[in-house]
């Protein structure tokens, strides 16, 4: 299938599910409010690092090697699926392990937190490894539609969307919100073993595959575990800090939630270039594709940062109630960093794809040094607006550094990334058409 092609099945589907994540961010947090739904995020923050330390860099591998035919499809996803669940397991014992040097009050808490975090991180690594694999398949509905249903279903569950009177309810809702995690998981690696189960055997890797699998798998780690901290690392700072509240944090944490989501179409179009960089197919329109879209998102980001200038305080109180009235100026802060975050997406894919691994962890080194840096100094000080800033200016530093390495391959001005062209809005017309061949 063209990369056209490709991209419009991504953006459709991937929005899809995008869009039912969003339904649960807006929904969960009326139900919740600031403080409460800031905690929940907190703790999704620790699981996420416990996920990304204990699948071992594995997804970024079993797409590379599945996408280039060095390993059977269906062997990488029966050894992603039983490491998903070894992952959870680890992650319980990490869990438990710290409750016993810091005991809760409520001791029933321990085996709340221990339930959140086996669902939490066996579902992300289930979902991750069997989502990658269809993608390498050049397969974008299914996994989103199923990830997406369940999303959708967890949301016609939460009670009093409006309006939190039944506080009992909450631990159920957020037992069942983890539990989303897992079956989604479940439901993506079923369907997959269905749908391809005639095409490969069922099995694991040999020894040989196996250990070329850890290497590569372990210095995207480095990177993924490094990047990891630059994008969440201020959220610690923000918690700790002596002049943030817990709706500080809440609204802080919705602000960069919804930088996530702006970086949508960014993730979307990496979703499709590491596995056809990794294949070696169109290496020259992939690399112009990237110049081109850089550009246009430097035109998308100015409109939002306008729009949010304009109506950004009304808006974000409307959609998620009146204790997120703190988020105008950080959001606004925050945007030019969400597009160095847009381009870097897009540049980190091709350097996976091409193996160069190495130079996405050199970036996220870099960023996670300013980061730190910065919210050590400012942050104590000066809340969530320094904590947007120093992110912003974080994003920069890593993104400066691959568009560095980017024109080392291609001796591409970095004046390209940013310099308006006509006909760039011919390809974005090109690539968002839908038509029945698509």
């Amino acid at each position: 299938m063209g990369l056209k092609k490709l991209l419009t099945q991504s953006i459709i589907w991937r929005s899809f599910y995008f869009f039912s994540i969003l339904l649960v961010n807006v929904f969960l947090s009326r139900f919740l409010q600031a403080a409460d739904i800031g905690n929940l995020y907190f703790l999704n923050v620790i699981f996420s690092f416990l996920y990304v330390v204990l699948s071992l860099g594995g997804e970024a591998g079993v797409i590379y090697f599945a996408s280039s035919n060095i390993i059977e499809k269906n062997k990488l996803i029966i050894l992603g699926a039983a490491w998903s669940i070894v992952a959870g397991v680890l992650s319980t014992g990490l869990v438990y392990l710290y409750f016993l040097f810091n005991p809760p009050v409520d001791k029933t808490l321990v085996y709340w937190y221990c339930g959140f975090a086996f669902l939490y991180v066996s579902g992300q690594a289930l979902s991750n490894y069997c989502v990658g694999m269809y993608y390498t398949r050049e397969n974008y509905f299914l996994p989103n539609f199923l990830l997406a249903i369940v999303n959708l279903v967890f949301v016609l569950i939460i009670p009093d969307k409006d309006k939190n009177t039944h506080s009992g309810h909450n631990e159920w809702i957020i037992l069942l919100y983890f539990a989303t995690f897992l079956t989604g998981g479940i439901m993506v690696f079923l369907s997959y073993i269905i749908q391809y189960k005639k095409e490969g055997a069922i099995g694991f890797p040999s020894r040989h595959y196996f250990k070329k699998l850890l290497k590569y798998s372990l210095t995207a780690l480095g990177a993924n575990a490094i990047f990891f901290l630059v994008y969440r690392v201020d959220y610690f700072f923000v918690k700790y800090s002596p002049v943030c509240t817990a709706a500080d944090l809440g609204n802080y944490i919705q602000v960069s939630k919804l930088g996530q989501l702006m970086l949508l179409v960014p993730q979307i179009i990496a979703s499709v270039v590491f596995p056809r960089t990794a294949k070696g197919i169109e290496e020259k329109t992939l690399s112009d594709a990237i110049i081109t879209m850089a550009r246009l998102f430097s035109q998308l980001y100015l409109l939002v940062f306008i729009l949010i200038a304009l109506f950004g305080g009304k808006f974000f109180v409307l959609l998620f109630g009146e204790t997120f009235n703190k988020m105008q100026l950080p959001m606004l802060i925050i945007i030019p960093g969400i597009f160095s975050l847009s381009v870097l997406s897009l540049l980190s894919a091709h350097f996976a794809g091409k193996g160069k691994v190495r130079i996405n962890l050199y970036g996220a080194i870099i960023g996670l040094i300013v980061m730190i840096t910065g919210d050590l100094v400012f942050v104590p000080r000066y809340g969530i607006i320094a904590a947007a800033a120093v992110s912003t200016a974080s994003y920069m530093a890593n993104a400066g550094f691959s568009m560095w390495n980017f024109y080392r391959d291609y001796s591409i001005s970095w004046i390209e990334f940013f310099k308006w062209k006509k006909t760039d809005y011919a390809v974005l017309f090109s690539l968002l058409k839908f038509n029945k061949a698509a």
